[in-house]
C-alpha cells in the first residue's frame, strides 16, 4: 500500500540518503531465515496460528538485542532502562502520522502505558517524529541507518520468489537506500546490516499470510 510509505518525497529522499550513507559499504546478503540463530521449522506456524492475528507474534524463546521479545518504536533504549525512563506521556503515540505506535495494555509484554509497535500489523515509515517529541530519552534520536526495530525474515516455503516466480513487492516496499532486500535470481535476500524491521515489506507481500515477517533481532553469538 503506497499510502503507508512516507508521503513527503523530500523526507523520503532524506531518509534514503541518510540510511545510504550509514550502510553504503554493505554488500553481503544472506537469506532472512538464516539470520535467526535459533531458527526452527515450526516458527511461522507458531506466528500465524498463535500470534500474528492476535497481536503477540513473538515466540517465547525469543529475546532480542534490546532485551525484549516485543517491539518498541524507533530509537527505544534497552529494555532494562526503558520502563524507568519512559514517562508514559503518550507524546510519541500522538505524534505518529501512521498511528502505528500503541500504548501497552500490560499484557502484551510491555509495561502498561508504555509505547509499542506491531510492525507485522502496521508499518513504521521511519519518519522520526516519535523520537523528536520524546521528552525523556526513552526514544533516543537515532540515524535511520542505525534503527533496529527488528529484522525481516523470509519464509521460503511460501515466498513466490523461492517458488521460482517473479515478485519484487518486498524490495519495492523497502524505504532504504541501499535497499535491504536484494535477489539471487528470483529469491529475496535480506541484508541484516541494513534492515530496520520497519514492516513496510510485510504489508506489501502478496501471499496470505505474508511470506515475510518482522522478528526480534537476535543477540549476536559470543563465538
Amino acid at each position: 500500500m503506497a499510502d503507508q510509505k512516507p508521503v513527503d518525497p523530500d523526507k523520503r529522499d532524506s531518509i534514503r540518503k541518510f540510511a545510504g550513507e550509514a550502510v553504503k559499504q554493505a554488500t553481503r546478503f544472506v537469506p532472512g531465515s538464516k539470520i535467526v540463530q535459533n531458527w526452527d521449522p515450526g516458527l511461522f506456524k507458531k506466528l500465524y496460528e498463535g500470534g500474528l492475528t492476535k497481536g503477540s507474534a513473538v515466540p517465547r524463546d525469543f529475546t532480542d538485542i534490546h532485551g525484549r521479545k516485543f517491539f518498541r518504536p524507533p530509537g527505544a533504549i534497552h529494555e532494562d532502562s526503558f520502563s524507568d525512563v519512559c514517562s508514559k506521556c503518550n507524546k510519541c503515540v500522538e505524534a505518529c502520522p501512521e498511528k502505528v505506535i500503541v500504548r501497552s495494555n500490560g499484557k502484551d509484554g510491555g509495561t502498561e502505558g508504555t509505547p509499542m509497535l506491531r510492525p507485522n500489523h502496521g508499518a513504521c515509515t521511519l519518519c522520526g517524529d516519535c523520537m523528536d517529541v520524546c521528552p525523556t530519552g526513552a526514544l533516543k534520536k537515532t540515524p535511520v541507518g542505525e534503527i533496529r526495530i527488528g529484522i525481516a525474515v523470509v519464509e521460503p516455503d511460501t515466498c513466490l520468489g523461492y517458488l521460482g516466480k517473479s515478485c519484487r513487492a518486498c524490495h519495492d516496499a523497502c524505504p532504504l537506500e541501499p535497499n535491504a532486500i536484494d535477489f539471487d535470481a528470483t529469491v529475496p535476500k535480506v541484508d541484516s546490516r541494513i534492515c530496520t524491521g520497519c514492516g513496510l515489506c510485510v504489508q506489501e507481500c502478496p501471499t496470505k499470510p505474508s511470506s515475510i515477517v518482522v522478528l526480534p533481532r537476535p543477540k549476536r553469538s559470543a563465538k
